[in-house]
């Protein structure tokens, strides 16, 4: 009889101790199903929120943030305002004329979301017009990104195309957006108003050597000021402008081809006769740009050059009386 009751305790034991066996079998079994879950679990919420941001942002709920100097130039009250944008060795500027948003060049390829940025944070939806003044990469490479990112108006451009990829992004995007294509010659002006007026100076002629060449030499006239964009023009074409007895002086000069010594000619710039002038370059170039020959013959001349790879973006506003400095 005793040996019955311990056998009846020593089942009841095994059986209990197989029962906790199995239940901590089943809830390793459902630990391991719960880890196999979770980077799926992951993987899906990071997918809604990568969608809701990019939601918000497209239909501008939220947005990029302002900085401090953003909102104090947009604040000023001034009919015209010109940004030169730092993309290192390249151009891209960004005028506002008039209600009218205008951009000249979109820099290398790699610049293109530092100009989508910079225009998205002054509120850019759409560019009235876009210059390209020559079909080289440090000018063109980001133009098809630029062009698909905004509404366009109009599209300019000298008369010279090259089989780059770059040329083929941007006539791409043309083609895409149905935008419609006018071809840059001297002696066009774009009327903004009867004192704010476009004219483009340059080129005057079909064929040119040197690409760099059909860069247009455009003057902004604001009542009594004016700035000059000249693109990568060489001296031939500053030659070419002179003799052709242009009016060219201007308060605000882009420095011709990033301040290399094919330009710049000591005629041009007493013609010109800058109060600032400007040079986009990247620090550390290849082509150790800007020369410092050139650097010494505007300051010889009186002008303040004003370097982006040392100060960054550079504004300038304007009243038609005066040239006001924006930037900090």
């Amino acid at each position: 009889m005793r040996s019955n009751q311990v056998f009846r305790i020593q089942a009841m034991i095994l059986w209990h101790n197989l029962e906790e066996n199995w239940m901590l079998r089943e809830e390793r079994i459902l630990v391991m199903k719960k880890r196999s879950y979770l980077p799926m679990i992951l993987f899906f919420f990071l997918l809604v929120s990568l969608l809701g941001i990019y939601f918000f942002l497209n239909h501008g709920i939220v947005g990029l943030e302002k900085s401090s100097e953003v909102t104090r130039i947009q604040q000023t009250n001034l009919p015209v305002k010109v940004h030169f944008i730092h993309v290192g060795q390249g151009d891209a500027i960004f005028l506002e004329v008039l209600g009218e948003n205008i951009l000249i060049d979109a820099g290398e390829q790699e610049a293109a979301d530092t100009i989508i940025t910079y225009l998205q944070s002054y509120d850019v939806e759409k560019l009235h017009r876009v210059f390209l003044t020559h079909p080289h990469e440090d000018h063109m490479g980001g133009m098809g990104d630029v062009l698909a990112a905004f509404e366009i108006g109009a599209f300019y451009r000298p008369d010279k195309e090259l089989v780059t990829k770059s040329f083929q992004r941007m006539t791409d995007a043309l083609t895409k957006k149905n935008i419609p294509t006018t071809l840059l010659r001297g002696g066009q002006r774009i009327e903004f108003s009867k004192e704010v007026y476009l004219d483009i100076l340059s080129p005057n002629k079909e064929v040119y050597l040197n690409v760099n060449n059909y860069s247009p030499i455009m003057r902004l006239v604001v009542g009594q000021k004016a700035f000059l964009f000249t693109g990568d023009a060489e001296a031939v074409i500053e030659e070419e402008v002179l003799s052709l007895h242009k009016e060219l002086q201007a308060d605000v000069l882009q420095v011709p081809h990033h301040g290399s010594k094919t330009s710049s000619t000591e005629a041009f710039i007493q013609a010109v006769s800058p109060r600032y002038a400007l040079i986009s370059s990247g620090l550390q170039n290849m082509h150790n740009l800007p020369s410092p020959e050139i650097l010494l013959r505007y300051e010889a001349m009186g002008s303040s050059v004003l370097l982006l790879e040392e100060l960054g973006n550079i504004v300038f506003g304007t009243n038609g009386k005066e040239v006001i400095p924006l930037s900090n």
